[in-house]
C-alpha cells in the first residue's frame, strides 16, 4: 500500500516538475526579442498589463447617433475558436457614414500564432460587410493594410493584439448585417445597440 503511495508522489512531482519547466521555457521563449517586422503591438499597458483600448458606450448606448456624431458600441462576439486561439469583434464605432470595426486576435496556447497580411490591394478585397437590404461593402483600409501589408504578424503566447478594418458604410442600429473577416466563418447577425 505504501508503495503505491509513493509511486504516485513520484508520478505527482515528476509532472510538477515538467510543468514549472515547461512555464519556464515559454516565459523565456515569449520574452526573448523578435524583429519588429514581425512582432504585433498589443493594446496592454506594459506596466499594469491592463487592457488600454478605447472603447465606451454599452448597453445603455442604444440611441440613434447623428450621421457626423461618433458612437462607439461593444458587441464581444466571437468569430473563431480553436484550441487556444481566438478572433473576437470586440467593438465598432460610427461616424460620417463609415463603421470602424475592431478585432481582438487571442492567442491562449504556448506557441506563437502567426497571422499573415496580404499585400494592400488584396487585403481590402478579403473581408465585407453585407448590410441589412444586401449590399456588400468592402472596407477602405484595414490594419493589415495600413501597418503590414505583406508580412506575417505574430501573436505571442498569452497576448492579444487589437487590428481593425473601416467600412464606408454605417448600419443602422439595430438592423442586423454581417461580417466577412479574411478567411474566417462569416459572423451572422450582428447588431449596433
Amino acid at each position: 500500500m505504501q508503495r503505491r503511495y509513493g509511486v504516485l508522489i513520484a508520478v505527482v512531482v515528476s509532472t510538477a516538475g515538467l510543468a514549472l519547466v515547461g512555464s519556464l521555457a515559454g516565459y523565456y521563449l515569449a520574452a526573448r526579442d523578435g524583429s519588429p517586422s514581425t512582432q504585433a503591438r498589443t493594446d496592454r499597458s506594459p506596466e499594469t498589463g491592463a487592457d488600454t483600448s478605447p472603447v465606451s458606450g454599452g448597453d445603455d448606448a442604444q440611441q440613434t447617433p447623428s450621421s457626423t456624431e461618433r458612437q462607439t458600441y461593444r458587441l464581444d462576439r466571437q468569430i473563431y475558436q480553436q484550441s487556444s486561439f481566438n478572433l473576437t469583434l470586440t467593438s465598432a464605432e460610427t461616424a460620417d457614414g463609415a463603421v470602424r470595426l475592431t478585432f481582438r486576435y487571442r492567442n491562449d496556447s504556448p506557441l506563437p500564432w502567426p497571422l499573415a497580411c496580404p499585400t494592400r490591394e488584396d487585403d481590402l478585397a478579403l473581408s465585407a460587410l453585407t448590410l441589412a437590404d444586401g449590399r456588400t461593402v468592402r472596407p477602405t483600409d484595414t490594419w493589415c493594410a495600413a501597418e503590414r501589408p505583406g508580412e506575417t504578424v505574430s501573436v505571442a503566447p498569452g497576448q492579444s493584439i487589437d487590428t481593425w478594418g473601416v467600412f464606408p458604410a454605417s448600419p443602422a442600429p439595430t438592423e442586423p448585417f454581417s461580417v466577412s473577416w479574411y478567411d474566417f466563418p462569416v459572423l451572422e447577425d450582428v447588431q449596433l445597440r
